[in-house]
């Protein structure tokens, strides 16, 4: 079990959150139980912080037990959960000039003037046949698969580049958020920080992603209105970056899953652990809690309680949306490829190039589908060995 990536902040006069911010679980506890976090992260075992910890203070805490409820909140990982790929260190004075005053003009820019693009030209907006760039689907899919991942890829490198320029390392790894497989940039020290220092590198992601739009369709929006010429290859290539990318954005607004926006809420309401707490209100409505559950729920604090109350139509509002985005997008797509993936595989000659064709497509629609499952029975798995 690995408390290396715990950070421990004081909130108040004698209160300090402790959490994973790369998970977006938080507990608050006494100075007492924030040391104890403290003598773990340094590597202490529970014997070894209990009887340092009563050394230091002359009180008896039951190191063990207080553990247990860190695992149970999810605040703890495995070993092998802790091993993420590494984005190293980058100096803070390469990057800075990307956060000023002056870049934030330019990221808020870029999304109001697409916005008021969309509005005059609806024909812009995404669809998603956009995704079919190409007669030939297998290639089409293959296209989009490479830009979507590029442009994942380096809406997490802004968010490290953001933490580099307040002093922050990050880290990669592969999770998943509802029905949808994300790469996450880990950005623990952030919650060493002040609360103003933290919403630049939170939003940095989002600032990159709209200035990508911007870039997509104001080309469309000029060939629109008959001021440059432009190929129907590239008005087809344009038009699906820009289905990425309003997905991205409209995804990263669903605060339910713990998106940036969630990170932005939770540091604007000084919350310590409003995600679990609001699933659990929630929870409580349609179904018994376990008595674990029960308990931190009756235990949270008055700041989660009180948020919880209006972010419950938040998360319910972004539940409805994924559903609707998956019966209009995903349902859709998945149906078109898949179906036209068995047609090939059931009509044409075994490992002739169509039906490879086929067996390509199928295996990419797949993946799409079933990769936040694999994520969340990995995720489960590692839990139960926490």
């Amino acid at each position: 079990m690995s408390l290396a990536h715990v950070v421990v902040r004081k909130e108040g006069e004698d209160e300090y959150v402790v959490g994973d911010p790369a998970s977006g679980n938080f507990v608050v506890v006494p100075e007492l139980g924030a040391r104890l976090v403290e003598l773990f992260v340094a590597g202490r075992t529970v014997e070894e912080a209990a009887t340092q910890l009563e050394a230091e203070t002359g009180e008896t805490i039951d190191a063990a037990d207080f553990l247990e409820v860190l695992r149970e909140a999810g605040i703890t990982r495995s070993t092998e959960e802790s091993q993420h790929w590494s984005i190293s260190r980058i100096p803070a004075r390469w990057v800075r000039p990307f956060f000023g005053p002056t870049a934030w003009v330019v990221y808020g820019a870029c999304l109001a003037i697409t916005l008021v693009m969309f509005v005059i030209e609806p024909s812009l907006r995404p669809t998603y046949e956009d995704t079919f760039i190409f007669p030939d689907i297998v290639l089409s899919l293959l296209v989009t698969n490479v830009v979507v991942i590029a442009l994942t890829i380096l809406h997490e490198i802004w968010h490290a580049f953001a933490g580099a320029a307040v002093g922050v390392p990050s880290q990669l790894r592969l999770e998943r958020r509802g029905i949808f497989p994300v790469l996450e940039t880990d950005l623990s020290g952030l919650w060493a920080l002040p609360p103003a220092k933290r919403y630049g590198p939170f939003l940095a992601g989002m600032a990159i992603d709209s200035v990508v739009l911007f870039l997509a369709v104001a080309p469309r929006y000029a060939w629109s209105r008959g001021w440059i010429d432009l190929s129907p290859m590239l008005i087809r290539i344009l038009a699906m970056v820009v289905l990425s990318q309003v997905a991205k954005l409209a995804f990263q607004t669903l605060a339910y899953l713990r998106t940036d926006m969630y990170l932005v809420m939770a540091t604007a309401t000084g919350c310590g652990n409003l995600h679990q707490v609001t699933r659990l209100s929630l929870k409580r409505l349609v179904r018994r809690l376990t008595p674990e559950e029960a308990n931190v729920l009756s235990t949270a604090h008055d700041r989660d309680l009180r948020v919880a109350r209006w972010y419950r139509l938040l998360y319910v509002t972004g539940l409805i949306w994924m559903v609707w985005f998956a019966i209009h997008f995903i349902v859709p797509s998945a149906k078109v490829t898949l179906g036209w993936a068995f047609g090939v595989l059931l009509q044409a000659p075994p490992f002739s190039l169509y039906w490879l064709e086929g067996l390509i497509l199928l295996a990419f629609t797949s993946l799409n589908v079933f990769l936040p499952l694999g994520v969340a029975i990995r995720n489960r798995r590692r839990a139960a060995a926490a």
